[in-house]
């Protein structure tokens, strides 16, 4: 078989495919419109199984590719069978040796009945209950990769946290070149896949938070600094700071640190030290930059300068040391502490608007908000369908509905497992968006749940 002849045979088998999903629409299951295109789809794809196990069929920017071929000459029954595909959340499929017609029919049955956007374990659950065994999906290589490496850079960003705090204690410089590494990794992955990193943000360790904050702080002000549009050098600098703004605390005694109730004006007067040490400790380490050191100091001197330090009248603060300081406010406002409830990534920043013009910058506010979206990841929403489901990532180049898994049924009673959804999807009868989001939900109103594992169990 020549290169041309394969081609079209392939284009053939699933323009097949095409037409038996179509027809499905129209006709009975049993119509011969609709079984004739299965029986014949079989009898192409038998011959090449005589030297090969399986076929994978997968979309790749829009077009459709079985064993690296790609279908250019679309029909209605192929756009239709493509865009199925992607409102279901199919990556890529593999026929395996000895599909059978049955096998090839359910498939069909289960692309014409399935309307919502589901996990990939879903749909090869799904596949499953629907009787195909040589038919089968896998997940999409590059998302998975990506929130894999996000979460390997998180650790080591962690790991690098970790082992500053514990050298300064112990009377050692920390590396600064292991937190410039960490940084310029996590702003890459920014660059990359955005919803990957932010994601990671939401999962709080009550026990580590330290750590966890200086590295979601680190993120958050990476975000802002690419929203602002600061060439690489400034993001990194910035970058570095929010890793390290708190690393002056270890100059504190524990027992202050750790105190859950009310500070009294003396244990606060020494709690105001910290970004003055830590201007101190960074002075000391390598591949540190003097705005870097400059930031850290000023994390706490609020946008009118009645923070701490006091500025002089005279004093001209950095212009980023504010986005620190909106970044460590965000963080700490959805974080439970011993003293506090976490609040929803949209009653953070409600509250922060509140500030905007004292605390905080409320341009940098404004540009955290379009980092994070109308509905930033982590938020709880209820949909039109009166589910309820939680913000997964934002609007593909930021047009267009987020993305969101639904949690609770209609009847609030949690599903056994997060299950994506495309807002964009139409109803076949009306031809309008299935599902819309009608508004924010209190989490506390609903069955205890952790967004941060959610987040976490969606992405592995």
């Amino acid at each position: 078989m020549d290169r041309r002849e394969m081609e079209n045979k392939i284009a053939g088998i699933v323009r097949l495919l095409g037409t038996s999903l179509k027809n499905r629409g129209l006709y009975p299951p049993a119509h011969p419109l609709v079984r004739n295109p299965v029986e014949k789809c079989v009898a192409e794809l038998n011959p090449f199984f005589s030297e090969k196990t399986e076929l994978a069929l997968t979309v790749t920017d829009g077009t459709l590719v079985l064993e690296g071929v790609p279908i250019f000459h679309l029909t209605s029954s192929l756009e239709l069978f493509m865009a199925r595909l992607g409102s279901i959340g199919v990556p890529s499929i593999v026929f395996e040796r000895g599909v059978c017609a049955e096998d090839i029919e359910r498939f069909v049955r289960f692309l014409h009945e399935t309307r919502d956007r589901l996990p990939v374990p879903e749909i090869k659950a799904t596949l499953e209950r629907f009787g195909v065994s040589h038919i089968r999906v896998t997940g999409s290589e590059k998302e998975e990769e990506d929130y894999a490496l996000a979460r390997e850079i998180y650790g080591n960003a962690v790991g690098v946290v970790v082992r500053a705090l514990k050298d300064v204690r112990s009377g050692r410089t920390p590396d600064g070149a292991e937190s410039d590494h960490a940084v310029r990794e996590m702003n890459g992955m920014i660059a990359r896949n955005r919803d990957a990193m932010l994601a990671l943000t939401l999962i709080k360790n009550f026990d580590e938070y330290t750590y966890n904050h200086s590295v979601n702080v680190s993120i958050l002000s990476l975000a802002i600094a690419e929203t602002l549009g600061l060439e690489e050098r400034d993001r990194i600098g910035v970058g570095v700071a929010g890793l390290l703004h708190d690393v002056g605390k270890t100059q504190l005694a524990l027992d202050l640190i750790r105190k859950p109730g009310t500070l009294t004006v003396e244990e606060f007067e020494e709690i105001k030290k910290h970004p003055q040490e830590g201007y101190a400790i960074l002075g000391k380490m390598t591949h540190i930059r003097e705005e870097t050191r400059y930031i850290v100091r000023e994390h706490h001197m609020r946008f009118d300068r009645t923070g701490y330090p006091r500025p002089e009248p005279e004093y001209r603060m950095n212009p980023h040391s504010q986005v620190i300081a909106v970044a460590d406010c965000y963080d700490a406002l959805t974080t439970m502490r011993s003293y506090q409830k976490a609040r929803t990534p949209q009653q953070a920043l409600e509250i922060m608007r509140k500030l905007t013009g004292k605390s905080l910058d409320p341009d940098l506010v404004h540009l955290l908000e379009q980092s994070l979206g109308v509905y930033p990841v982590g938020t709880m929403v209820r949909l039109s369908t009166m589910e309820v489901g939680v913000v997964t990532g934002m609007p593909v180049r930021g047009k267009g509905e987020p993305q969101v898994a639904i949690l609770f049924d209609r009847s609030g009673n949690p599903l056994s497992a997060p299950r994506k959804v495309d807002l964009s999807a139409p109803d076949t009868a009306s031809g309008t968006p299935r599902r819309t989001i009608l508004g924010t939900v209190n989490p506390l109103m609903l069955p205890p749940v952790s967004i941060g594992e959610v987040l976490q169990s969606i992405s592995a």
